[in-house]
């Protein structure tokens, strides 16, 4: 009785030692081949980084960086800090990059008026006005043509607010 106690010990204990080999030698497997996958992600990783970075230039060589103002009227006012837009874009465009707008466009020299800024419409009293930032004065500038005529500059900074037409000249944006 006690060898064949021994005898299905034994048994048992190589079947397990052949159980374990087998699922280690996969397991062993199975790192190999996503280490072997990591180390080919990585690198791909790092020739993509360097091509990024030259992208990342010709990106910045093409395009500006602006900040845009958008006042409610209300108090409240939203900055869009450093906004992405492309070389020879508009006050125009900016606003239409970040704003869900409706305008006029009147054509020739009147050229387009913005007349809605996320929902908020102009009426016979109130309406959307375009400010530039003057750096050489520190002070804002109301311009007398269209914002679609207005082309930006790299490091501009340009404010559309809803003001009262009623008082003239309106306030400055603050």
């Amino acid at each position: 009785m006690e060898k064949r106690t021994f005898t299905y010990v034994a048994l048992a204990l190589l079947v397990w030692a052949i159980s374990a080999t087998v699922v280690a030698g996969y397991y062993f497997s199975q790192y190999k081949i996503y280490q072997d996958e990591y180390e080919n992600l990585a690198d791909e990783f790092n020739t993509l980084s360097g091509t990024l970075g030259d992208l990342s230039e010709i990106m910045e060589s093409i395009s500006l960086r602006v900040n845009i103002l958008v006042g409610y009227g209300n108090g409240t006012k939203i900055w869009h800090n450093n906004t992405a837009l492309p070389l020879a874009s508009t006050a125009f465009t900016a606003i239409l990059a970040i704003a869900d707008i409706k305008y006029t466009d009147y054509g020739g020299d009147l050229g387009i008026l913005v007349t809605s800024i996320n929902g908020l419409a102009s009426d016979s009293t109130n309406g959307w006005l375009y400010w530039c930032w003057d750096a050489e004065k520190s002070e804002w500038t109301l311009p007398e043509y269209s914002c679609a005529k207005y082309i930006l500059h790299r490091g501009d900074t340009i404010a559309f607010t809803y003001e009262s037409y009623m008082t003239w000249p309106p306030p400055q944006p603050t």
